[in-house]
């Protein structure tokens, strides 16, 4: 690719990078302090304040943002909320020019023309064509369209998008909502012949699945059926989804503004997912063919489609990104395309880079689908001035999307390469509006700012003085039994777990709950209306996807912060990781837990699950080599990513230290102490003590606390998280934490999980384990009734007996 000359480079401009570079590097240490120190006054304020933090600091953000771009600041916000109502509610602006012009219609792009309501009039009882310029009509309500799944009967007209329209249907067979898509074949730019063969081919190419039978897992909107109007100069797609209907990142950016560098890497990292499979993995087309390179050759600010949903977590940008309209379906209805040629992986990754760009800018009026334009504006991404104030590094990663310095060769390359992309301090933007705003002091803001640092610290005080003695979360009142459950569903009913899993293990196990019985057994008995047939799965991907598919009535998992918008979540019981060492009386000199003082960091836990420390001795402890294990279970590896390790690149050495880990029968030696090994959780108690007493190793391990905890030989250690003092998840009767000094063997029962840490969320990794189905109301409500007789008394004691902490404080009966 032949780059353009550069300009000049003004010889300030290094000084004033250093300059900015400095300021910035020193506010966002000073923040940093800030609130490290204030860390501690969390655990103080009641749950539901925590809770509502994370949205407070978006509407300060959104002020500020807002008088940055010189807009009035609304009295009223009903009008910024648009995205609570229904998502299929949602307009589509209109993004590109009338790709019908032999049809002057007076609003410009007959697509979104108001006055094509094909309503019954005296006149024109039966209008299939605009009354004013002719172009095909908006399908009125209750008309219905047949196709080979069934038959469909129009809801509601949502908007445009596109080359076709899109319209909120039912299925009528079942009463399922659908999006259908229509695209049109007009007369004066299709004749006959051409509109005859355009439908022949839509029928052949419109949907596509992967040729070796997998489910997709990706965020790609694939049409269920394609339908040719046999009558009508119309075709139709039926996607099964409501994500169809989503706002597009125009009308997001329309409403919302640029995003930060943060969100656009967040938003690169969706796409790219969606996209390695696309250019990757063979699909077959409703013609037979298989494709062995498919490429979207659509890629745009309206055919992407994003949905903000509720920011849950300081660190993690909240919304989903779905990719529409492939080329292969939207380029035969384009007024005068002869033929429809293969689309080119590479393009794709240049236009996510123009919309990359884009969404930094906030420019929702870029109407190129490609970033290549004959005006020469590719050219303006060379030049730094044109950029706005954004990270560098995912400046650089961005014009390698665009095609300039070193190109991707494809959608994997770039997505393994985004998280070699240093972290971005999500503060970024913030940081450089607060140090342009102190230009123009705003004293609304700042009064706001402080009547909510006093109502805080009113609430802290309060806290502090008539503290209670237990803190519930959001199951104050439990019902008492099972019997008082109403209208429990009568039949037989299946749901699924992952096989190694927490539920697996608490269903399954024997003597759990009483001697000789299953929880399993012990639930059918209490429910013998409700047949439960348990159908393991071997990982949670493929749990969820049963329940997407409807192969299950429901699933139990504890991966519950992204789950899709057509499935719902009711916890029931709480369960963490625990991380141990052994705890042996033989040789108590050299005590891991007493040398540590019971206790050990998230950050040292990250330095040794990545091989920076290989010896207690780098921690303070004794001169014991280290050996690392890891449980069986894929949610409590995924928790532990999440919660520990939490950066792409420690992620990535800890998985390299794990994929490099020997075969299962091998015996620990210090030649071979640096690696990973994988192994169930109880034989990983059965190693740590000998690797400590008979290889003089100093072994560590974690596992869900409810198979630990009444385990004595090894020790869970209290968990510190930055200056937080550490949390011990296990309390004695006298509600004190365990200590190394503490006889696990001979004083057991006498402590136990402490429920008011998982409640308040104290202890960094505690977690919730929950009932997840659909959301159709079309389907039998057994997942949500199974979620409330979880949570009455009866069966919370009965989930206590296996380990698990319930929802509140109970007296288990015996």
């Amino acid at each position: 690719m032949v780059r353009p000359p550069q300009r000049p480079i003004p010889k300030t401009r290094t000084a004033k990078a250093i300059r900015e570079s400095t300021i910035a590097t020193a506010q966002h240490r000073v923040r940093r302090v800030g609130y490290n120190a204030f860390a501690p006054v969390y655990r103080f304020l009641p749950l539901w304040v925590v809770r509502l933090l994370p949205f407070i600091r978006e509407d300060v953000r959104d002020l500020l943002r807002r008088r940055k771009r010189g807009e009035e600041i609304p009295q009223d916000t009903d009008d910024i909320e648009t995205l609570d109502t229904p998502p299929q509610l949602a307009e589509v602006s209109p993004g590109v020019l009338n790709p019908y012009p032999k049809y002057r219609c007076t609003h410009g792009n007959p697509l979104f023309c108001p006055l094509a309501n094909s309503s019954p009039t005296a006149a024109e009882p039966q209008a299939l064509t605009c009354l004013q310029c002719g172009f095909p009509a908006i399908l009125p309500t209750k008309s219905e369209i047949i196709g080979n799944q069934g038959r469909y009967r129009i809801v509601n007209f949502i908007g445009s998008r596109g080359l076709g329209r899109l319209y909120q249907a039912v299925q009528t067979n079942n009463n399922k909502t659908v999006i259908i898509k229509e695209y049109l074949l007009p007369q004066r730019h299709f004749n006959p012949q051409e509109e005859q063969q355009t439908k022949t081919v839509f029928e052949n190419v419109a949907g596509l699945v992967p040729a070796d039978g997998r489910v997709q897992d990706f965020r790609l909107l694939v049409p269920s059926e394609a339908i040719a109007d046999r009558h009508q100069p119309r075709c139709y797609t039926v996607t099964h989804t409501l994500s169809n209907s989503y706002p597009s990142v125009r009308s997001y950016l329309r409403q919302f503004g640029a995003m930060t560098p943060h969100q656009v890497r967040h938003f690169l990292d969706q796409v790219l997912q969606s996209l390695e499979p696309l250019h990757t993995q063979k699909y077959r087309l409703p013609s037979g063919q298989i494709h062995s390179l498919v490429a979207h050759g659509n890629l745009s600010l309206d055919t992407i489609l994003i949905l903000p949903i509720e920011q849950h977590q300081f660190h993690r940008p909240q919304f989903l990104v779905y990719i529409a309209d492939l080329t292969l379906t939207e380029k035969p209805f384009q007024p005068g395309l002869t033929t429809v040629s293969q689309a080119d992986p590479s393009l794709d990754l240049r236009a996510l880079g123009a919309i990359a760009f884009d969404l930094l800018k906030g420019n929702w009026q870029h109407n190129l689908t490609s970033p290549v334009d004959t005006r020469g504006q590719t050219f303006r991404y060379q030049f730094p001035e044109d950029w706005p104030e954004t990270y560098p590094p995912l400046q650089q990663f961005i014009l390698r999307l665009l095609g300039f310095n070193i190109p991707f060769e494809n959608a994997k390359a770039a997505r393994e390469a985004l998280p070699q992309i240093p972290e971005i301090d999500h503060n970024y933007q913030a940081i450089t509006l607060e140090k342009e705003d102190t230009k123009r002091p705003f004293p609304r803001l700042w009064i706001l700012l402080l009547l909510l640092l006093a109502f805080l610290g009113v609430i802290g005080i309060w806290r502090l003085l008539y503290r209670p003695s237990i803190v519930l979360a959001d199951h104050r009142f439990l019902p008492c039994c099972i019997k008082d459950i109403a209208a429990i569903p009568k039949g037989r009913f299946s749901y699924t777990a992952n096989e190694n899993g927490v539920w697996n293990y608490a269903i399954r196990q024997r003597n759990l709950v009483e001697k000789g019985k299953t929880l399993e057994e012990e639930l059918q008995q209490r429910i013998p209306q409700m047949k439960l047939v348990y159908k393991p799965q071997p990982t949670t991907e493929k749990t969820l996807a049963k329940v997407r598919n409807q192969e299950v009535d429901f699933a139990i998992t504890s991966l519950i912060q992204d789950l899709d918008r057509d499935l719902n979540a009711i916890p029931f019981a709480y369960d963490g990781l625990a991380v141990f060492v052994a705890f042996s009386y033989q040789r108590r000199q050299n005590s891991l837990p007493h040398n540590l003082n019971g206790q050990i960091s998230i950050k040292q836990l990250r330095q040794l699950y990545t091989g920076e420390i290989n010896n207690w001795k780098q921690l303070g402890g004794p001169d014991l080599p280290v050996q690392l294990y890891i449980p069986t279970d894929a949610e409590a590896i995924r928790i532990f990513e999440e919660r520990v390790l939490q950066t792409e690149r420690a992620i990535d050495q800890f998985r390299r230290l794990w994929q490099s880990s020997p075969s299962d029968n091998f015996i620990t030696t210090e030649t071979n102490v640096n690696r990973i090994r994988q192994i169930p959780t109880f034989q990983a108690m059965r190693r740590v003590l000998q690797d400590f007493e008979e290889r003089e190793i100093g072994s560590l391990s974690f596992g869900p606390l409810s198979q630990v905890f009444q385990q004595c030989s090894v020790y869970p250690l209290a968990i510190a998280e930055g200056l937080r003092p550490a949390v011990q998840p296990l309390s004695q009767h006298n509600n004190q934490p365990i200590t190394p000094a503490t006889d696990l063997c001979n004083d057991k029962g006498s402590y136990h999980p402490s429920v008011e840490k998982f409640q308040t969320g104290q202890y960094p990794l505690a977690y919730s384990l929950a009932v997840v189905y659909s959301f159709d109301n079309s389907l039998s409500p057994v997942g949500q009734k199974f979620a409330e007789i979880m949570k009455t008394e009866e069966a919370q004691n009965l989930l206590i007996k296996t380990g698990l902490v319930p929802l509140q404080n109970l007296n288990p009966n015996p």
